[in-house]
């Protein structure tokens, strides 16, 4: 039967009750009881005693080895000490019985933590300790006294053996301590509603302690998560709440916070009156004793003061501590959130938590986790959960942008899941949002995306083109910038209207510049002469006519496709026998070059005149060892000296690529706002950890279906963030 260590002690005062009674009434006299020669003392002090003591007390649950050496050296010690050692009929075994147990625990705690034995050693352990159970040696040990002494005795044998029994069965008195301590509950029982818990058996910080819930406690077996508390100390009660629990050697143990209001004090009351007390700066208690109870049985007042406290009001959304290890750049904290709570709120890379710095709440993203393992005692293990949390910062409401916090919370600080629904959201006014919030990040500098540059890097099918054309219909919206779009793949003459008005965009260059490329294309010129071969010079003249006339009307976006234009030009050689046509790479670079020639000539500028978008940027400025000739390697170097002198002009790019290993370097390393979607191959991952940091880019590999990777100055990040894109639906042009 499980009794609290209160019922225990009660169960022990009648037994020794009991057994001051029963020698008082045989010998009519006290002094039996320090006698250490009268065979009543040998027999109810000396075992009968130790036997309650050892079954009720000391040793309530089970025996450890030390437990065993100790019982059988007391038992070969007062074998030694015994007057009448020859009465006792079973005297030689008992010492014998003593120097084997004494012997075999004594070599079990020899060879303990030796693997190679380890099995035998449980079995062996398991044995002498269950042999040795108080219940067990003192019972025999009980009779074996009365029947040696006390058999010829016609009024005391009966009543002794019965009293033996009595010791052995132990239920009667068990059940009226527990009948008695129901009676008194049920007497004393008040709309309250308190309970005791248990005690503090450490302090983790001054807000967190740690409180042992004993196996024989009714309240062990509930889920005490969430849970009010209260850790009493003389006669005030400090408010705490269970933040977590585990379970160790049959016994709970809790982790619980403490509570503070608004001004940061403790919330405590007074026990008797129950009425909030103010001021109180420390949990430690002189009693240690935590209590059960619910806000019901409190005054108004508290209930109303505990109630506002954010880490009770938020519970719910409790993801977990503070952990040792933080930074100031990264938190780790202890999972404390339930799967019930990441299956409805999707918890993962990338979720948005906040907890406080200087009582200021400060936002982070959950970036990895990894599981750990902490030893407890007795060879008990508890597994775990750490996360890993980079700070984003402060979000300001009003600007709409993420400001920087300095320092870090302090450990054990709550953290919790940010309220997804605490603003509107309008994928008009952002690129994107803090995943599972209404947290935009805008744009806040849409000039800056085009002069500083821009790459939006990830697979085939991630929505990398969706996210481009965004970017355009902003860029369009803010700005007076003209696109120049160079797409091999023809897909933004077909997707563009849906995102962009068609009256802004023209599709290629005029059909008599097209008709007069072809036209015009020599096959056979002469041999001393290269410019008379092909139509190299007139693709030059038709690219300068067509930007000025594009640069001087109403449109805004200008979709070319190199493929589309039949230019060559004379092949390599001292003497020229024929011609070779020219590679999307160098076809870019001679539309580059002519547009920085055309921004030049307006002049310096901080806004944005004109945007090159190069949509699969791998074969319009391939890496030096993705090259097929040397003439795409000089066509590349041409255009990454356009992008390098082109922001003082106005004049930006926006490449977009999913093979970021074959794209020149020198190209990518020129733009300060990326934008990385899923990405599979090291190269690009490696590349993009100069970027967003090893903790980032190991998340590219898992990023979910439009989401990003985010940095750059133009949307003000000083650091990677986990963006969720806009839903194409939402920023697609209304059908009419």
């Amino acid at each position: 039967m499980l009794l609290n260590i209160k019922q225990r002690f009660a169960v022990v005062a009648v037994y020794t009750l009991l057994i001051l009674l029963i020698g008082y009434y045989f010998t009519n006299s006290w002094k039996f009881v320090l006698d250490t020669s009268s065979d009543l003392n040998i027999l109810l002090i000396a075992t009968g005693l130790a036997l309650v003591l050892s079954t009720y007390i000391t040793e309530p649950f089970f025996s450890k080895p030390v437990d065993v050496i100790t019982r059988w050296v007391a038992i070969f010690l007062f074998m030694l000490g015994l007057d009448s050692r020859h009465c006792i009929s079973l005297y030689n075994y008992w010492v014998y019985a003593s120097v084997f147990f004494i012997v075999i625990a004594l070599l079990m705690i020899f060879l303990h933590g030796n693997i190679k034995f380890e099995r035998q050693q449980r079995a062996i352990v398991s044995m002498i300790c269950t042999l040795s159970r108080p219940e067990f040696v003192f019972t025999i040990l009980y009779f074996n006294i009365v029947i040696s002494l006390f058999r010829f005795n016609q009024i005391e044998y009966p009543i002794l053996i019965g009293f033996g029994f009595l010791l052995a069965i132990n239920k009667p008195i068990v059940w009226l301590v527990q009948y008695i301590t129901k009676l008194i509950t049920s007497l004393n029982a008040t709309g309250s509603k308190i309970y005791y818990l248990g005690q503090v058996i450490g302090h983790e910080s001054t807000d967190l302690y740690k409180v042992e819930v004993e196996i024989d406690n009714e309240h062990r077996q509930h889920n005490l998560k969430g849970k009010l508390v209260y850790l009493e100390n003389v006669k005030k009660g400090t408010v705490g709440i269970v933040i977590n629990e585990r379970i160790l050697l049959g016994k709970k143990w809790l982790d619980i916070l403490s509570l503070r209001d608004s001004q940061q004090n403790l919330i405590s009351f007074s026990i008797a009156s129950l009425m909030p007390l103010s001021g109180e700066r420390s949990i430690y208690s002189k009693s240690n004793a935590v209590y059960l109870f619910n806000l019901e049985s409190i005054n108004l007042q508290l209930r109303e003061i505990i109630e506002n406290n954010s880490t009770y009001s938020n519970f719910n959304s409790l993801v977990g501590t503070v952990w040792e290890g933080s930074t100031i750049n990264k938190i780790r904290f202890n999972k404390l959130f339930s799967d019930q709570l990441q299956i409805e709120r999707g918890i993962g890379e990338g979720s948005i938590i906040e907890t406080k710095i200087a009582n200021e709440s400060v936002l982070f993203q959950i970036i990895d986790a990894r599981t750990n393992e902490e030893s407890l005692e007795f060879k008990d293990t508890y597994g775990f959960t750490i996360g890993t949390a980079q700070k984003l910062g402060q979000y300001d409401v009003e600007l709409k942008e993420l400001n920087t916090v300095k320092w870090l919370p302090e450990i054990y600080n709550p953290a919790f899941l940010l309220d997804p629904s605490q603003l509107e959201y309008n994928s008009a006014d952002f690129i994107g949002r803090l995943p599972n919030t209404n947290y935009g990040i805008p744009i806040r500098n849409p000039h800056e995306l085009v002069t500083h540059n821009t790459a939006v890097l990830g697979i085939l099918g991630i929505g990398k083109s969706c996210l481009t054309f965004e970017l355009l219909q902003k860029l369009l919206n803010s700005t007076d910038v003209k696109v120049f779009c160079i797409d091999l793949t023809n897909q933004y003459a077909k997707a563009l209207p849906s995102y962009i008005t068609a009256e802004l965009i023209q599709q290629e260059f005029s059909n008599d510049a097209i008709k007069k490329l072809k036209d015009n294309n020599v096959d056979t010129g002469h041999v001393d002469y290269p410019d008379s071969w092909g139509n190299l010079k007139l693709y030059e003249d038709i690219i300068k006519g067509e930007i000025e006339t594009f640069v001087g009307s109403e449109k805004r976006i200008l979709i070319l496709n190199p493929d589309m234009h039949n230019v060559s030009k004379a092949a390599p050689g001292f003497k020229v026998t024929s011609k070779i046509d020219l590679t999307p790479a160098e076809k870019t670079r001679l539309i580059s070059e002519r547009l920085i020639r055309h921004a030049a000539s307006l002049g310096e500028t901080a806004d944005a005149r004109f945007l090159l978008v190069l949509e699969e940027a791998h074969s319009l400025v391939p890496e030096w060892n993705s090259i097929s000739n040397e003439g795409d390697k000089n066509a590349t170097n041409g255009t990454a000296k356009v992008i390098l002198q082109g922001r003082k002009y106005g004049l930006g790019t926006l490449v977009i690529t999913q093979r970021t290993a074959n794209i020149s370097k020198s190209i990518l390393n020129q733009c300060n706002t990326i934008f990385a979607m899923r990405i599979f191959d090291d190269t690009g991952k490696q590349f993009l950890e100069n970027y967003i940091g090893s903790d980032y880019s190991n998340l590219l590999p898992t990023l979910e279906e439009r989401h990003c990777i985010a940095i750059g100055k133009s949307m003000k990040l000083k650091q990677p963030v986990i963006l969720q894109l806009n839903d194409m639906n939402d920023i697609i042009l209304p059908k009419t």
